[in-house]
């Protein structure tokens, strides 16, 4: 006699595979649309371009290059109700945590701000400091007022002249300007 599968008690395995089952039909990362709307939901920090400056809710200033690192200016996806919870990874459910903020917030559902803002990392960027990191990371510097481009080699030893309407940077900066 053959004893169809229906009938057999549910083993630990086939319970995991229901298990399994479930958590496709509910996605653990957020897909791209949900980051870029969590992007545009974080807040604009004044005086930089928008598309690679962004503060989280703790008051970090991160760079959107520096996604899924462990630096300072470095962030994470966050499940503001964590997934671990039933939060889903949607992006009215995400915010973007400095990474070091995201670790210690784990899988609390709320953190009050201040708590947040001591685990941050201590280190304050001036805005030529975030200049300098703008121009190493993107090659040039976006800002109302402030914009230039990395010269090329080529360039800087006088073989060449840009064609490019954008000045070159001057950077790095030379003491007390």
């Amino acid at each position: 006699m053959v004893v169809s599968e229906s009938s057999d008690p549910p083993s630990p395995s086939r319970a995991h595979r229901g298990g399994e089952q479930e958590e496709r039909l509910r996605p653990r990362f957020f897909d791209a649309k949900a980051k870029a709307r969590c992007w545009e939901f974080a807040e604009v920090v004044p005086g930089r371009h928008p598309e690679r400056w962004r503060r989280d809710p703790a008051g970090n200033v991160v760079c959107k290059r520096f996604y899924n690192c462990q630096g300072c200016l470095c962030f994470e996806y966050d499940h503001i109700i964590p997934y671990s919870k039933g939060g889903e990874s949607i992006a009215e459910n995400c915010q973007i945590l400095q990474t070091r903020v995201n670790r210690y917030k784990s899988d609390k559902e709320w953190v009050d701000k201040k708590e947040l803002e001591g685990f941050s990392c201590d280190i304050k960027f001036t805005d030529k400091e975030l200049d300098i990191i703008e121009m190493a990371v993107y090659g040039d510097v976006i800002r109302p007022g402030n914009e230039c481009r990395c010269r090329t080699v080529a360039e800087m030893l006088g073989k060449v002249k840009s064609k490019r309407p954008v000045a070159a940077c001057k950077l790095p900066y030379a003491e007390g300007s």
